[in-house]
């Protein structure tokens, strides 16, 4: 057991400013120790968070946009451009023509609700590169007929100014001559 002095000096010895800022001290570190890791957990919380809502964004972004469905549109777009003509087919009955304008329609539906826009370039206007493909060249002795085109073989399908199947054209070419050339030229 303590005796009374024993007590009274350690009494005075806690309170003394010396102890007192040492305690102080100590749970100055042990706050700060706690407050840092809590900030730590914060930050590694406010990170996942964040990784977690731009990745949803990104989906919704892209679920927004339809862009899941582009390729399905491109089938689609192919579909309809390369079998439209069976359409004027005289070999193919008429009751089968019927149906396939029906088919067709729903097709050309279905790419509308998707904001995909058949399209066809009028002759003589200028090529435009991204959208269309070139088949054959048709030499002309016109200078300003030059990279215009001379027949749309094959409509295109565009969605949101982005080409989702390149039109099928011929193009005028400038030759000094003027002679006739059905070149075949891809790209």
């Amino acid at each position: 057991m303590e005796t009374q002095s024993e007590i009274v000096a350690q009494e005075v010895e806690e309170n003394s400013p010396a102890a007192t800022l040492e305690k102080i001290l100590e749970l100055q570190e042990k706050n700060s120790r706690r407050l840092e890791q809590s900030l730590r957990e914060n930050l590694n919380f406010q990170n996942q968070v964040r990784t977690g809502m731009a990745r949803e964004l990104e989906s919704l972004k892209e679920l927004q946009r339809g862009e899941q469905f582009t390729p399905i549109l491109k089938s689609i777009a192919a579909v309809v451009v390369e079998y439209r003509k069976l359409l004027t087919d005289e070999s193919i009955s008429r009751r089968t023509r019927r149906t396939l304008k029906i088919l067709f329609d729903e097709l050309e539906e279905i790419l509308s609700e998707y904001d995909a826009e058949i399209f066809t370039s009028t002759v003589g206007s200028v090529r435009r590169p991204l959208q269309t493909k070139i088949i054959n060249t048709v030499a002309t002795d016109d200078k300003n007929l030059h990279n215009k085109i001379a027949r749309s073989r094959r409509p295109g399908v565009v969605r949101n100014g982005r080409t989702i199947y390149r039109e099928f054209v011929d193009v005028y070419v400038f030759e000094a001559g003027g002679k006739k050339s059905e070149a075949v030229r891809s790209e």
